[in-house]
């Protein structure tokens, strides 16, 4: 992901989000991390030449949580805005987001378990098997 001050954004994304180090290019101003509880990593690299879009426009990174309350709890203590939690019944999970310094946009979701009575009738018997 393209970010205009790239020791900010390392900042941010090491000291607020808590992502490891995976390699570090300083000469080039590029970096890879690795997104905790996951396989998946996100690069870095310096652009300040090129304008970024707004967040609007800018990259979205959508991720899988295993408990949503506690990463947006860790966020908030943290000092970072979180959007307010969407509940996607009937696909089974919930999603919030939350923007880095460059204006990248962050999906982080979990699932809702279904619920085992969902669309099964209940017969009554009046108390006869």
């Amino acid at each position: 992901m393209p970010v205009r001050h790239f020791e900010k954004a390392r900042a941010f994304y090491e000291q607020i989000l808590g992502f490891s180090l995976s390699h570090l290019d300083e000469k080039n101003k590029w970096c890879l991390y690795h997104i905790p509880g996951s396989s998946t990593g996100v690069a870095l690299y310096n652009q300040p030449e090129h304008a970024i879009p707004p967040a609007a426009d800018s990259i979205r990174l959508v991720v899988r949580v295993e408990d949503l309350d506690r990463v947006l709890s860790t966020l908030a203590e943290r000092g970072i805005t979180v959007e307010p939690v969407r509940i996607h019944k009937n696909e089974h999970f919930r999603i919030s987001g939350f923007t880095d310094p460059d204006g990248h946009l962050w999906r982080v979701w979990s699932d809702i378990p279904p619920d085992p009575d969902e669309g099964q009738t209940l017969i009554q018997t009046n108390g006869n098997p």
